[in-house]
């Protein structure tokens, strides 16, 4: 295939939510990791400017409280994050910190990727993904 479909198809594709999907929870303990403590808010402010993309385009959309802050309860109830419960202008909001196990993870997957980009199979891919 030489040029990729319009955008009309990716819109109605489920292949880019589900891709999105696979990777917004290593996305979200990146961003905690890299700007904590922060609110849940935040980070899906932070989410919707590294997909911004593909919200333009109409085949994401914008992250939202009901998907966020489920997941934000998993990865502290798996002891990746810890939240600090804070009273700003009378409104009670919850700063995530990255905890030490949420870090060994996260580098834990960056370490496994370029594991990964170092065989052959792996190198050809991360080339195709950097093609323009």
């Amino acid at each position: 295939m030489d040029k990729p479909l319009d955008s009309s198809f990716i819109k109605k594709d489920k292949i880019v939510q589900h891709t999105v999907n696979g990777i917004s929870r290593f996305l979200m303990l990146w961003i905690i990791m890299e700007n904590g403590p922060i609110h849940g808010y935040r980070i899906m402010k932070e989410l919707d400017i590294f997909f911004e993309n593909l919200i333009d385009v109409g085949s994401l959309k914008k992250s939202s409280a009901s998907k966020i802050y489920p997941i934000l309860r998993d990865m502290e109830n798996n002891g990746l994050i810890k939240g600090d419960l804070k009273v700003k202008d009378n409104k009670k909001i919850t700063y995530y910190e990255i905890t030490d196990a949420g870090q060994y993870l996260i580098y834990y997957i960056r370490d496994s990727y370029q594991v990964i980009r170092s065989t052959s199979q792996g190198a050809l891919f991360t080339e195709f993904l950097m093609t323009e």
